[in-house]
């Protein structure tokens, strides 16, 4: 039961993810005439991205379980009890928003690197 819980909680939270992935490409993408200023806006969004996800791990215990996609997500045989199914879940969506922040933090370091050494070499080249 508790795989099926983990599984559905990186399923939600990663949807929404996604989601917002797809804007990090869509601005990357419209400014790909300049590389430079395209990875430092995708990596700033990224990083943007990993701090909402942060306070919504922050709030995930406190946040009623019963108002989660995670909640609807799963079969009413798959629900914890109600005396411990707050802790369950909170705890289960705080691993995954952290794990997705980690994930975006990530890439947005990656991305602001690549950036500032493209600027770098554009200016050295100028």
């Amino acid at each position: 039961m508790s795989n099926d819980i983990e599984r559905l909680a990186y399923l939600s939270v990663g949807r929404g993810v996604g989601f917002a992935g797809i804007i990090v490409i869509m601005v990357f993408l419209a400014m790909a005439s300049e590389p430079a200023v395209a990875l430092s806006c995708a990596g700033q969004i990224a990083l943007l991205i990993s701090a909402i996800l942060l306070v919504r791990a922050n709030r995930a215990l406190a946040r009623p379980y019963q108002s989660t996609e995670l909640w609807v997500l799963l079969k009413p045989v798959e629900r914890p009890q109600k005396p411990v199914a707050q802790q369950v879940i909170g705890t289960v969506l705080r691993e995954a928003y952290w794990y997705f922040a980690l994930q975006a933090a990530i890439f947005a370091a990656g991305a602001l690197t690549v950036a500032l050494a493209l600027g770098l070499l554009e200016r050295l080249a100028w």
